[in-house]
């Protein structure tokens, strides 16, 4: 085990204009203030940089006595129904930790990285400061080899998205990959965003085609549901929107089913080999 890191974070307060905060917000100042020491969004909701691409991520400091708590699941499903009104296609919950987790942060999870570029949800209207100790070191590679394992099983199984919530979780993963290089291989965190030019140039252009492709598919995105998909998509119910997305998939528009060809593919696996020889 290595030295302590002690960190003070300053969290500004959350200034958007994004409906789907403020409405987290007072969902919580009405019934929920009890359970969390905070809440903090980040990402691109936190950066005001939201597009169609975007999702919600939050992360709940929930304190230790209600982890276990009826009232926090009652909390992540009328939160979620907001949250999926705001992106149907949200592929992940909440990320949350304990209060007492402060003082042994899993770096590894949620860096600090990304908490410096986060903004306050709750308390209302007030920055907060969140002292961290992190007393192990983290292992940036488990994620990151997690990750080169799924793409790659995905590549071998001729794995093929078969609906736009396929694609974009697909597209997530792929775009997340170059976060998980560089803290692997620099043994810190970085914001997703500032991620892609730090690697870009160890890459050569074949194997980061891949990449631009995901970003080209990211700034383009425009999903079509019909009214009753949408209605269906919106509701926090794990087994409704399964059985949706298995029976009543949204179509991949072709634009982007062109881009999603063999090259696409073969650049990530050409990207895969050469983080596995370097890592």
């Amino acid at each position: 085990m290595g030295t302590t890191q002690h960190h003070n974070l300053k969290i500004e307060r959350y200034n958007g204009n994004l409906t789907l905060v403020s409405d987290i917000a007072q969902l919580i100042e009405r019934n929920y203030s009890e359970l969390f020491h905070s809440v903090i969004v980040h990402g691109s909701v936190a950066t005001n940089e939201v597009i169609a691409y975007s999702d919600f991520d939050g992360l709940l400091i929930v304190k230790d006595r209600f982890v276990a708590s009826k009232k926090l699941e009652r909390f992540k499903i009328e939160s979620m129904k907001l949250i999926l009104k705001f992106d149907p296609l949200q592929h992940h919950g909440w990320f949350q930790i304990k209060e007492s987790q402060l003082l042994d942060y899993p770096e590894y999870y949620l860096p600090t990285t990304i908490l410096e570029n986060s903004k306050a949800l709750f308390p209302i209207s007030k920055d907060i400061e969140l002292k961290i100790e992190i007393k192990q070191k983290p292992d940036y590679k488990i994620g990151l080899n997690n990750m080169v394992n799924q793409l790659e099983n995905k590549i071998a199984t001729k794995w093929r998205p078969k609906s736009i919530f396929e694609l974009k979780s697909l597209l997530s993963q792929i775009m997340l990959v170059p976060c998980l290089y560089y803290s692997a291989k620099n043994n810190e965190g970085i914001f997703k965003r500032e991620s892609f030019d730090a690697v870009k140039g160890v890459f050569t252009p074949d194997e980061w085609m891949v990449m631009e492709t995901a970003s080209q598919i990211r700034n383009d995105w425009n999903p079509h549901f019909n009214s009753f998909q949408r209605k269906l998509l919106e509701l926090p119910n794990r087994l409704i929107r399964k059985v949706v997305l298995k029976f009543m998939p949204i179509n991949i528009p072709k634009k982007h089913l062109e881009l999603v060809n063999d090259n696409f593919y073969n650049s990530l696996l050409l990207l895969l080999k050469k983080i596995k020889t370097d890592i």
